[in-house]
C-alpha cells in the first residue's frame, strides 16, 4: 500500500497535467470573435478558486489488452490546496479514497478501509499549484493557432474544439506534462492524434466539461486515452473535510 501512494497521485496528476494543458449538425459562427471567447473562458478559468470535478479516464489498448476505465469523483480546493478524492476502477471492484489537505495526503486501504497518512512531498504541492497557474501559456497556444480552433454556439454554450492539425497541441502538452516530476516517477507522455472539445457558459464563460483524446504510450503498451470532465459547484467549496478516523491514523514516513 505504502509503494502505491506515488502511483496513486502520479495517476491523478497525470489526469489533471492533461486537462489543465487545455482548460483554459451546427456550422462554425463566422460571428464569433474566437480570440474574445478564448480570452475571456481563460480569465474565468483563472478565478476558479475550488469545484468538483467528475473525472472519466480510459484507456483502450491499441492491440491485444482490455481497456481500463476509472472514475475520479475529486472535490479541490486552490486556496489553500486541499482535495477530496474518490477512484473507482471498472470491473476491479476497487474504490480509493484520498484527501489532501494542510501538506498531509491521507489514503484509505481499500482492503480493510484503514486509513494512511503521510506528509505532502513539497514538490508535488508545488506541481498543482504549477498546473492550474498555466493558464496564460495555454491561452497563448490556441491564441496563436486561431485557424485551427472552431469555436460554435449551441444550447446557451460556447463548442471549443480542436478536431484536426492538431500537432501544436503535442508540444503544449509535452510541456505541461514536465510539471508532473514526482520523484522517482517521471512522466514522458509522448502524444499523437490529439483532440478536444470543451463546453464553455456562454454568459459566465466557466468551463462546464471537456473531452481530451490521444494517443500515447504506457508501458511499452500503445493506448488511445481519453479524459472526459465535467465541472460543477464552482467556487462554491467552503472547505474539504478529512474524517475523524483518517486525522488520526498513524503517520508513515515519506520514504
Amino acid at each position: 500500500m505504502k509503494k502505491s501512494l506515488k502511483k496513486i497521485l502520479f495517476t491523478v496528476l497525470t489526469v489533471f497535467a492533461v486537462f489543465f494543458v487545455v482548460a483554459c449538425g451546427n456550422k462554425e459562427d463566422a460571428k464569433i470573435n474566437k480570440e474574445e471567447v478564448l480570452q475571456k473562458s481563460a480569465e474565468a478559468y483563472k478565478n476558479i478558486k475550488s469545484a468538483d470535478m467528475l473525472i472519466k479516464l480510459k484507456m483502450e489498448p491499441k492491440k491485444s489488452g482490455q481497456p481500463m476505465e476509472l472514475t475520479m469523483d475529486v472535490s479541490i480546493t486552490l486556496e489553500p490546496i486541499a482535495m477530496k478524492m474518490s477512484m473507482d476502477i471498472k470491473d476491479q471492484n476497487v474504490k480509493l479514497n484520498s484527501f489532501i489537505k494542510d501538506d498531509i495526503m491521507y489514503i484509505q486501504n481499500p482492503v480493510d478501509n484503514s486509513w494512511i497518512k503521510q506528509a505532502l512531498p513539497e514538490d508535488v504541492s508545488n506541481q498543482f499549484k504549477n498546473m492550474v497557474n498555466g493558464e496564460d501559456e495555454t491561452y497563448e497556444v490556441l491564441k496563436n493557432n486561431l485557424d485551427k480552433v472552431n469555436i460554435k454556439e449551441e444550447g446557451g454554450n460556447y463548442i471549443i474544439s480542436v478536431t484536426k492539425d492538431t500537432d501544436f497541441l503535442k508540444e503544449a502538452i509535452k510541456k505541461q506534462n514536465s510539471k508532473v516530476n514526482m520523484a522517482g516517477q517521471n512522466l514522458d507522455l509522448n502524444v499523437d492524434n490529439v483532440t478536444l472539445e470543451y463546453v464553455v457558459d456562454k454568459e459566465t464563460y466557466d468551463t462546464k466539461s471537456s473531452v481530451v483524446a490521444f494517443d500515447t504510450n504506457i508501458q511499452g503498451q500503445d493506448v488511445r486515452m481519453t479524459v472526459d470532465s465535467a465541472f460543477s459547484n464552482v467556487n462554491n467549496i467552503k472547505e474539504i473535510t478529512v474524517p475523524e478516523e483518517a486525522l488520526n491514523a498513524t503517520a508513515t514516513p515519506a520514504n
